[in-house]
């Protein structure tokens, strides 16, 4: 195959590039899709749920509790204005005071209910508060792992960003190095082949389909300053070599 003379280590240089760039990517759109973030959120959810059914429990007790300490106490208020009144002196009535008397019994025994019922909400309320308490401790130490977990996954993402602004600005340089008419057909091949257009020739193995050249094909590979095609695979074949290696070994270290 022949091309306008380059650089054919920037051909090599640029799919390396890019396999960078979409590896990097990838490891955004996971770090994005964290699946121990999306189990922690789900049991978060699940745990909330739980903790907002035991507070309506709880508001629902403490308030039925309320208006009968309410009740109780307006009933006290009521025995004390008509004991008041039955021992002032003011009634002379004995009818009036049977009924002061019998109002007064009636007070005492209502609150004597009321009192029986509180006693119970009381009960209820000691089963119900230390699973509140344990409801809302177990929210409050998954809310703050999910938190620590997405400053976590936010720095991963930021640090791999930082990389592959590299990488992409990198590719922008490398670019015009390599003429339009071998960048179309570096860019033909990769569509047809997976996204992978280039192949490197190592000890008469193709690094891609990894599959070995025989003797006698690989006798006809042998110009390292021209594009090959590999007889398996039908990428673009390179010949490797030091620079080839070391470039290799410089943009994974990226």
């Amino acid at each position: 195959m022949s091309e306008n003379k380059f650089d054919l280590i920037n051909l090599v240089e640029l799919q390396l590039l890019e396999k960078n760039i979409i590896r990097k990517a990838s490891e955004i759109s996971l770090l994005k899709k964290n699946e121990k973030l999306q189990k922690m959120e789900a049991e978060f959810e699940e745990i909330s749920a739980n903790h907002e059914s035991i507070s309506r429990d709880y508001a629902d007790i403490e308030h039925e509790k309320k208006k009968l300490q309410d009740s109780i106490s307006l009933n006290n208020e009521k025995i004390k204005k008509h004991e008041a009144k039955l021992f002032s002196g003011t009634i002379t009535s004995s009818k009036e005071l049977v009924n002061f008397q019998e109002e007064i019994k009636q007070l005492k025994l209502n609150n004597d209910g009321l009192e029986s019922k509180e006693i119970e909400l009381m009960i209820k309320v000691d089963e119900v508060k230390p699973k509140f308490k344990q409801a809302e401790a177990a929210r409050q130490t998954i809310a703050k792992e999910i938190e620590s977990l997405k400053v976590e996954i936010s720095l991963k993402i930021k640090e791999i960003d930082e990389k592959l602004a590299v990488l992409k600005e990198r590719r922008k340089s490398v670019i015009p190095k390599i003429p339009k008419e071998v960048c179309a057909r570096y860019d033909e091949v990769k569509a047809k082949k997976g996204g992978v257009g280039i192949a490197v020739l190592k000890n008469r193995v193709c690094d891609v389909c990894r599959m070995e050249i025989s003797s006698g094909e690989a006798s006809k590979l042998q110009d390292p300053d021209v594009i090959h095609k590999c007889p398996e695979c039908k990428r673009m074949l390179i010949i490797s070599n030091e620079s080839i290696e070391n470039l290799k070994a410089e943009i994974d270290a990226i």
